[in-house]
């Protein structure tokens, strides 16, 4: 069987709502900045760059290269990442608080979960949007 490798037209989707979750981090940091809340601003980056972390794991383990008959090897590779995803935000949260001594906690989880959740709204857009074709 050959392999499918993700190209720019099957991974149009996943790779914008990369680049919504970057921007949906970096533009609410700079706003934060333009108000001089730089605590605040420094944990919106952090909590958006956890989640966009997290998400870019899940689109290059799950969109790479696969055989589309093996179901259960990309069903394998999905958990994995999964799993690999989960202990990187984790990790990566537990850096935080043990390099950063006041995040702010509105900010940091606020940020994180704004990005880490877009994904769901876009895919949502997306499916609505073929679903019209």
């Amino acid at each position: 069987m050959p392999i499918h490798q993700m190209t720019p037209r099957s991974s149009s989707p996943a790779i914008q709502s990369l680049g919504l979750q970057l921007a949906a981090t970096l533009l609410p940091t700079v706003l934060l900045l333009a108000l001089s809340l730089p605590s605040a601003a420094i944990s919106m980056a952090l909590g958006g760059g956890i989640a966009v972390l997290g998400n870019a794991v899940m689109v290059f383990a799950v969109f790479g290269a696969y055989r589309a008959a093996a179901v259960r090897d990309l069903t394998g590779r999905m958990m994995l990442a999964q799993v690999f995803r989960l202990l990187l935000i984790a990790a990566a949260f537990a850096g935080v608080f043990a390099r950063y001594d006041e995040p702010d906690l509105l900010a940091l989880f606020g940020g994180f979960l704004a990005v880490h959740l877009l994904p769901v709204w876009w895919v949502h857009r997306a499916s609505a949007q073929a679903m019209k074709r």
